[in-house]
């Protein structure tokens, strides 16, 4: 990695936004990339809110300011758009089609954002985007995470190999979870974003 880099991962609590912190923190220390780390969560017991930056280099912070991320982790479409003023012309992003429904669209005040033209629009704005449209049936939702992280590692920006995420795996994820992880991480590196149903 030749210059700093900032991550951030996006979602709702519940869908594992820490695991998959600790899963890049452990990449960039085998790596012996400097690494710091700031998480924010909301009302994570409630479906709230839940973002981490990770800054990645020499005094590099994992506080988020805008324009400043590299690299864009959604594991929830509209929290995912939320982000929109942390990205620039040369950020990264990748996201799935999970959606947490808000109380208000759950209570019929207000409609869900259209998901496909935010993705048009990313595409407009970013260098790359990967927009996972529906992921595929034999995963829980649960290791939706892991999957969209197999799939980022063949993104041009990324700033670690899937060698050394599955090293990570393997140093930070215990017991029975781990081989589950394992298989579904190389499910999202191998993913053939055409033969995604329009």
């Amino acid at each position: 990695m030749s210059k700093n880099k900032k991550i951030l991962i996006t979602g709702v609590g519940g869908q594992g936004i820490v695991y998959l912190s600790n899963i890049i923190v452990e990449a960039a220390m085998l790596s012996d990339i400097p690494v710091s780390v700031s998480e924010i969560h909301g009302l994570s017991q409630r479906g709230g809110v839940v973002t981490s930056g990770i800054g990645l280099g020499e005094h590099c912070s994992g506080f988020i300011g805008k324009a400043g991320v590299d690299f864009l982790i959604g594991l929830e479409p509209l929290e995912t758009q939320r982000c929109i003023p942390y990205l620039h012309k040369n950020s990264s992003v990748i996201f799935g089609n999970y959606r947490v429904q808000p109380y208000s669209v759950n209570a019929q005040m207000a409609e869900y954002p259209d998901v496909e033209l935010f993705a048009n629009y990313l595409e407009e704005q970013c260098n790359e985007v990967v927009f996972i449209k529906k992921f595929p049936e034999s995963i829980n939702s649960v290791l939706y995470n892991v999957f969209l992280l197999g799939r980022a590692t063949r993104m041009k920006n990324f700033p670690f190999s899937a060698q050394k995420i599955e090293k990570a795996i393997n140093t930070t994820v215990i017991g029975h979870n781990r081989e589950i992880s394992l298989q579904v991480f190389n499910l999202g590196f191998t993913y053939d974003l055409k033969k995604q149903s329009v």
